[in-house]
């Protein structure tokens, strides 16, 4: 969780969150997006700002603001508590604990809908951690937060180009013994009270370009000779993957949809060769593969 000033990270490591000096004041106030945000094909002017007050028992108020074309429209006032509070399933609200700062992008999400929507992150104080989403709208003179999102992860990202509607793809980091940190592409549902997950029944998920690699999917050493193989039962070979040759890994099928650990792979090779490997889930008790796919 968040809150409690520690979440659990790949390996059974912590991550500590520690506040950052001078995250007082107001942060900015000229922070501006320009698109068509209610669907009446002309653009609006939208301004965004933030302000934090500290207090001196370490708890904070902050607020946020959005106005159009110079008129506000909307505002949130949250006094937030330091308290090492741990929430299940925690509201975005219930992660706010350690926020720095909120960034806001348009990002038009159903392309069948009028108008584009304002997606806000949420930034704790530490390595750039998205602590949640809230997505608004703009109808009718007034703009309203319509979803909000918690993401349960280190890292994680909003595509800017969305290609379904009533879905939304999210980028997520995705700790795994046998490939490490990998970006799994997740779609969701935006619905009224949040996003929900639309799980794919066949277990299989695209990988994502990390945050940082600009937009470049992460390399592979492998470990071992690796048989690639042209279908997912992986019965029809198609040759082998030499000891130490680089691959990158395009989607991958999971064990579970709750762990999110990958059993299978679509992979091409630095020499173009493309097709299935196997990848065994199996760990020893401190939770190292035992037959290790990747160096």
């Amino acid at each position: 969780m968040f809150n409690g000033l520690k979440m659990a990270a790949c390996g059974l490591a912590t991550v500590c969150f520690v506040s950052a000096a001078g995250a007082i004041g107001t942060w900015a106030n000229d922070n501006t997006l320009i698109g068509d945000f209610n669907g009446d094909g002309k653009e609006e002017i939208v301004s965004y700002e933030q302000e934090k007050t500290p207090f001196d028992n370490g708890d904070f108020g902050y607020s946020f603001r959005f106005t159009i074309d110079g008129k506000q429209v909307y505002e949130e006032d949250l006094y937030v508590s330091k308290e090492n509070n741990t929430y299940q399933n925690p509201s975005l609200d219930e992660t706010l604990d350690h926020l720095k700062e909120i960034d806001v992008q348009k990002i038009d999400i159903n392309h069948g809908k009028a108008g584009e929507e304002l997606v806000a992150r949420y930034f704790a104080d530490v390595d750039d951690i998205v602590l949640g989403y809230r997505v608004f709208r703009y109808k009718k003179g007034e703009i309203k937060a319509v979803s909000e999102f918690v993401p349960q992860a280190a890292h994680s990202y909003i595509f800017k180009a969305q290609d379904n509607n009533d879905t939304i793809k999210v980028a997520i980091e995705t700790c795994t013994p046998t490939l490490g940190n990998i970006w799994l592409t997740r779609n969701y549902t935006l619905k009224k009270d949040g996003f929900v997950e639309k799980e794919s029944k066949s277990g299989t998920y695209a990988i994502a370009p990390a945050k940082y690699e600009e937009n470049k999917l992460a390399k592979y050493s492998a470990a071992t000779e690796i048989e690639i193989f042209s279908d997912k039962k992986l019965k029809n070979s198609k040759g082998m993957i030499a000891e130490g040759e680089k691959f990158t890994i395009k989607k991958v099928i999971l064990t579970d949809n709750n762990t999110y650990e990958p059993m299978r792979a679509y992979v091409k090779t630095a020499s173009g060769l493309k097709g299935w490997i196997f990848i065994d889930p199996t760990t020893d008790e401190y939770g190292t593969p035992m037959n290790p796919v990747v160096k």
